[in-house]
């Protein structure tokens, strides 16, 4: 069983563990390039198992949680803005793993 679980939230645990080292930490500038990877992959699939469940609301939260940590096209918001960006997030990620 926890298998299963863990099979099916990996990518949103390494998610929360990630955003937790931004956070805290303070790491060279590709640490947070591939934490937007990271996060916006877990926000992909997050979304994807939330439309399976035709949780529309939620679906849209984390396409917009995409939409923010797009790696491709990134936002350039001050350290203090992304610090509380990431705690909100890896914050919802973690009831996300739980609901």
């Amino acid at each position: 069983m926890i298998m299963k679980w863990i099979k099916n939230n990996w990518i949103k645990l390494l998610a929360v563990l990630s955003l937790a080292g931004a956070i805290w930490g303070n790491f060279p500038y590709v640490y947070y390039q591939l934490m937007n990877w990271i996060v916006v992959g877990a926000a992909i699939v997050t979304a994807m198992q939330a439309s399976r469940k035709n949780n529309i609301a939620v679906m849209w939260f984390f396409l917009f949680v995409a939409v923010i940590f797009n790696p491709v096209a990134p936002l350039y918001l001050d350290q203090n803005v992304w610090r509380t960006v990431d705690m909100v997030t890896g914050l919802v990620f973690l009831l996300a793993l739980f609901v």
